[in-house]
């Protein structure tokens, strides 16, 4: 029998789905202001400032917080809102964002030696087929070194993802809190 999701948890879904898709267009309108590593060094430091007061540190190197910050800040979100200044449009820029799980997967592959089960493979092309169609329907002020900096961001996303894994069992939040000083 299918679970039934509550309300609040659909809301919450919808929520999330909203945030996610208007936050590009906010940050595309906010990059017209402000430099792309400004801009990213600011997301940062406004999430993080509240909760590193409240939240302990998690009990992990300053090492792999630092690396998962600058992976994540400079190398994530550097890119693709340098890239999203004039070279990618934010739609296209959030669509190419979400190759990290391709970059995740390969990464896990190489460093730690998962394997790939076949409905992995089956979704994994699926999912590069969408991302085909989607991509090939722009609006014509997509550069192809646009797409290029936000894959390099989506490598870093994955890479980020190795670093956090490294760190093991944590409060994710106060992860990301004290990553993002």
């Amino acid at each position: 029998m299918a679970a039934q999701l509550s309300a609040a948890h659909v809301l919450l879904a919808l929520a999330v789905m909203f945030v996610w898709g208007t936050n590009f267009v906010i940050v595309k309108l906010a990059l017209a202001h402000l430099p792309p590593l400004l801009m990213a060094a600011l997301r940062f430091l406004l999430a993080a400032l509240p909760l590193v007061f409240v939240l302990p540190r998690p009990r992990v190197p300053w090492r792999n917080l630092a690396a998962y910050g600058l992976v994540i800040g400079a190398g994530q979100f550097g890119l693709m809102f340098f890239a999203m200044t004039r070279y990618i449009s934010p739609g296209l820029a959030s669509l190419v964002v979400q190759t990290q799980v391709f970059f995740t997967i390969g990464l896990a592959i190489f460093a730690s030696g998962e394997r790939v089960r076949p409905f992995q493979i089956v979704a994994t092309l699926v999912a590069v087929a969408g991302l085909a169609i989607i991509g090939s329907h722009t609006d014509g002020h997509t550069t192809t070194a646009g797409v290029l900096m936000v894959l390099g961001g989506s490598l870093a996303w994955a890479l980020g993802n190795m670093v956090s894994r490294a760190a093991g069992r944590v409060n994710v939040l106060a992860y990301m809190a004290w990553s993002s000083l």
